[in-house]
């Protein structure tokens, strides 16, 4: 029997859930495997800015609250979420509460160890009090899964990759999903342990229509969105926002309907571009394409959902256009289920994705380009069937979730039991 007192791990950000980015999603879906392998896993969360709320934010009640305070709390996927109010727009004091919250929850009385898992939305200012959790015997960990965004200008830029660095190297290791931006955290100065843990797919939930139930919930999800079971979808997932390029999509899209009119698009994600006062401008932009397009049903949004994966069981090919990732969950999930799947090259392209031309074909950056890709996989079977089978065996090869969370329980409890021992002296 295993006497060791069980490790305490705090998921936490500035947002989580329902609003959630890449990270968030990724870590939620650790959540019951990091609970099977005997830790106590906890959620510390806060409200959304108000440019990031998603439609699932606008009736959660949290708004009337001052900030500072303590929100009802809630479970999610087996653990426990603590949210606390924070002001609408950022700033010193957004920063300031948040991370007094996060000090308020890590030192609550624990059985054994304590280990704080950051994931997005880390800024220099932040290095007092990563310091003061260490102070306190808690495990500091940061999880840094896309590149930063550099200033054009060379002072700005060096200035801000100097506060990064000294950020980072306050952690007691940054965890990484790509070699690529492993590779540059150490290029930018950074001295700290490094751990590169591939994502991991649930091979449980991302799979191919395996059964005559999950036949009948792709055809009854289609349904939904009014798609004729004889169309072909094309999905894409993630938020509807420029980085992630729906405006490529959609212009490649049009380049292929003359050859295949019946051919739907299924973007799946949070509306940023209707939710975001900053990103209105591009919300018509999306609009006035689709019109202009004159096939608005044939355009569909699922906004937030929590089936990603019925989603892709519905559509028959996917696309990724994003201008920057780490490693791209979507992609994997989609090759998971057995999508034939298209790339644009983006900032963070590695190996850790597959081999383009193998397990995904790779565009250029254009709609001419990304839409030849698309007509390949539209004219030849061989080509989808090849696809479907070598992306869907590259993922259950070298991705399988299992393996990421034993990886990551052995990491939260060797740093935890450090922090201890240097908090005892």
């Amino acid at each position: 029997m295993n006497t060791e007192p069980r490790t305490r791990l705090w998921l936490t950000s500035p947002h989580f859930y329902p609003t959630y980015g890449g990270a968030q999603n990724r870590y939620r879906s650790y959540i019951r495997g990091l609970l099977e392998r005997g830790l106590d896993v906890e959620i510390m969360t806060g409200t959304p800015q108000l440019e990031e709320r998603s439609e699932a934010d606008l009736d959660a009640g949290w708004y009337d609250a001052e900030p500072g305070a303590w929100l009802p709390s809630d479970m999610l996927d087996g653990a426990p979420l603590e949210r606390v109010r924070l002001p609408d727009t950022k700033g010193g004091e957004r920063t300031r509460i948040y991370y007094e919250a996060l000090l308020e929850v890590c030192s609550r009385p624990a059985a054994g160890p304590v280990v704080a898992q950051l994931l997005t939305n880390m800024r220099p200012a932040a290095s007092p009090w990563i310091r003061k959790l260490k102070q306190q015997g808690v495990a500091a960990l940061y999880s840094v899964s896309q590149y930063p965004t550099w200033p054009q200008q060379p002072i700005k830029r060096l200035t801000r990759k100097g506060g990064y660095r000294r950020v980072y190297n306050e952690f007691d290791a940054l965890v990484t999903n790509s070699p690529a931006l492993e590779d540059f955290l150490r290029e930018i100065g950074v001295t700290t342990r490094i751990e590169y843990i591939p994502n991991g797919v649930r091979l449980d939930r991302f799979h191919p229509v395996g059964d005559a139930v999950e036949q009948q919930a792709r055809e009854s999800l289609r349904a939904s969105f009014g798609i004729p079971e004889t169309a072909t979808v094309i999905a894409m997932v993630g938020a509807i926002m420029p980085r992630k390029s729906p405006d490529l999509v959609l212009q490649a899209w049009q380049r292929l309907l003359p050859e295949f009119p019946d051919t739907h698009l299924l973007f799946v994600g949070p509306r940023a571009d209707t939710h975001d006062p900053k990103l209105a401008s591009f919300g018509e932009k999306i609009a006035a394409q689709i019109e202009q397009i004159g096939r608005p049903q044939q355009v569909h949004f699922s906004g937030v959902v929590d089936n990603v994966e019925a989603h892709l069981r519905a559509a028959d090919l996917f696309v990724l256009a994003s201008q920057r990732e780490g490693t791209p969950n979507s992609l994997l999930e989609a090759m998971a289920v057995g999508l034939p799947s298209v790339s644009t090259p983006f900032i963070g392209i590695s190996a850790s994705t597959g081999k383009a031309g193998e397990q995904f074909l790779l565009a250029e950056r254009s709609p001419e380009s990304l839409a030849g890709m698309l007509r390949r996989i539209l004219l030849e079977p061989d080509l989808r069937q090849a696809l479907a089978a070598a992306g869907r065996d590259y993922v259950a090869t070298h991705l399988d979730q299992q393996v990421t969370l034993d990886r990551y329980a052995a990491l939260y409890r060797e740093l935890g039991a450090a922090a201890v021992r240097r908090h005892d002296g």
